[in-house]
């Protein structure tokens, strides 16, 4: 059974999230998890009109694989978790790529694992992760098929469970699993208690099963908007408690979304100047946001130059900075991206009307912080 793994951050393949993931250099004990939730991690541009056609097709054309072996190849990390969630639930305004990834692809579970087996070249470093398909086609045993088709490729696979079908994950679990096997017990949205009644029963269920356990949580809820956050405020809806109470859990180590929300992957939607900064000497989150406009009708909609001229300020003079500077630990210097593009944008050097890099910039800091908290054993 892995002793070295404290922690597992979740990515998805989107541009940000993947930027994150090649320049960030993670220690021996964190793993993070790629959740593939789109063909490629690009949409790949269309023909020029009028472009002349070879007569020998196109020879560099993208594949699923070539796609993301370059993507896995980067990334600077013992090992690498990699999902194709079959947990999403598709929506109206769902991104037409990632729809028709999933539905294409994701709940066939054939097709799922044969595009898994496309990166089994990538055997030494990745683990794959499979989940039921109780919920998607009634199916029985199939993570216990999926197991089989993917062990003799792979020396150790992770097996998701999902709370609602918790019971029957771990029977099938049980039929299959290795040491040298992992199991995330994914609590999603949930609140999470170590005397919880429900946490108490996985936790006894999974107990004589020799294998390292992950829990996962959401740590930042769907209610979160930046729209909806009071500047310079504690966001007290935001429980980061996993990482002191995993072990009571059953877990080995814990995992989330990288300190940003788990987003729906939907179209559409108004960008708010906002932002989610962690403060790691009180492990909680603050929020920050435009001071002008609005989106009720008749207001002048908020501009993104509020990520310079509100945000950035507030941030760099709050007293979390304050805090982290006088710490111990390291949180606050140049091997933090985070912080130094926040420093970057304050100084003028570099352009900061873009919700994108504020999403980058939360998640860099803080994995930093995080990584640094478990080299000073604080969990």
């Amino acid at each position: 059974m892995d002793t070295t793994l404290k922690y597992v951050p979740v990515f998805r393949s989107k541009q940000q999230e993947i930027n994150v993931l090649k320049t960030f250099k993670f220690d021996k004990q964190i793993y993070p998890c790629l959740e593939i939730i789109k063909e490629f991690d690009r949409v790949p541009k269309k023909p020029t009109s009028g472009k002349q056609v070879s007569l020998f097709g196109n020879t560099k054309s993208k594949t699923f694989e070539s796609c993301y072996t370059t993507v896995i190849k980067s990334i600077k990390a013992q090992k690498i978790f990699v999902d194709l969630p079959t947990h999403l639930r598709t929506t109206r305004n769902m991104k037409p790529e990632s729809l028709k990834f999933f539905t294409g692809v994701v709940t066939k579970r054939e097709k799922r694992t044969a595009y898994l087996l496309k990166l089994k070249h990538l055997s030494n470093k990745i683990i794959p992760v499979v989940s039921t398909y109780q919920q998607i086609s009634g199916e029985v045993d199939s993570i216990f098929k999926q197991a089989n088709d993917l062990k003799s490729h792979f020396s150790s696979i992770a097996y998701r469970i999902m709370i609602p079908t918790y019971e029957q994950d771990i029977q099938e679990i049980k039929k299959c699993i290795r040491k040298s096997d992992y199991i995330f017990v994914d609590y999603e949205n949930d609140e999470i208690d170590e005397n919880d009644w429900e946490a108490l029963e996985i936790k006894k269920a999974m107990g004589d099963i020799d294998a390292h356990k992950i829990i996962h949580r959401n740590q930042i809820p769907d209610s979160t908007t930046m729209t909806g956050l009071e500047h310079r405020e504690r966001i007290e809806t935001i429980d980061n408690s996993l990482p002191f109470i995993h072990k009571k859990l059953g877990g080995h180590s814990f995992s989330d979304y990288v300190g940003i929300k788990k987003d729906n992957i939907t179209e559409g939607g108004v960008q708010s100047p906002g932002f989610i900064f962690y403060d790691a000497t009180k492990n909680s989150f603050f929020g920050y946001r435009y001071k002008y406009g609005g989106h009720k009708k008749g207001e002048v909609k908020p501009n993104l130059a509020e990520f310079e001229t509100t945000i950035v300020p507030a941030v760099l003079g709050s007293q979390s900075v304050a805090r982290m500077k006088t710490a111990n630990q390291n949180y606050l210097d140049n091997n933090n991206w985070g912080w130094y593009t926040l420093n970057q944008i304050e100084s003028g050097k570099e352009n900061g009307r873009n919700a994108a890099k504020f999403k980058r910039i939360s998640m860099e800091h803080y994995l930093h912080c995080i990584q640094q908290k478990l080299r000073a054993e604080e969990f």
